[in-house]
């Protein structure tokens, strides 16, 4: 726990955000259905199928078992590979949270693609 303290106080992001739902940030999450690459820092890429976008996160569907506080790159269609952390799982949806937030023209460009 002290690492995702000390990571959330290097990353930036606002040490007040662990721990609250994204309903309790005030986030909008907008349902999508889409096919996404991701992979751990040293390993291979795999599939995930994403459930849900916002400009701050998303939850991805896999059988993998990425452990909370993992660091992911994800490769959305038609953009450049993204920087996130999983933040919680419930069995095989995990919750993840970009590094660096998306604009929130692109978030709304990709639900409009596979929303």
């Amino acid at each position: 726990q002290d690492f995702a303290v000390n990571d959330d106080h290097i990353m930036g992001i606002s040490p007040w955000l662990r721990g609250q739902s994204m309903e309790q940030r005030g986030v909008r999450r907008d349902r999508v259905k889409c096919s996404a690459t991701i992979r751990e820092t040293g390993s291979g890429a795999f599939e995930v199928e994403l459930a849900d976008i916002s400009p701050l996160g998303f939850r991805m569907i896999t059988f993998a078992r990425p452990g909370d506080g993992t660091h992911i790159w994800v490769k959305l269609p038609g953009l450049r590979s993204l920087e996130a952390v999983v933040r919680h799982s419930d069995g095989n949806a995990h919750g993840c949270e970009f590094i660096q937030p998306l604009h929130p023209a692109v978030s709304d460009h990709l639900v409009r693609e596979w929303g």
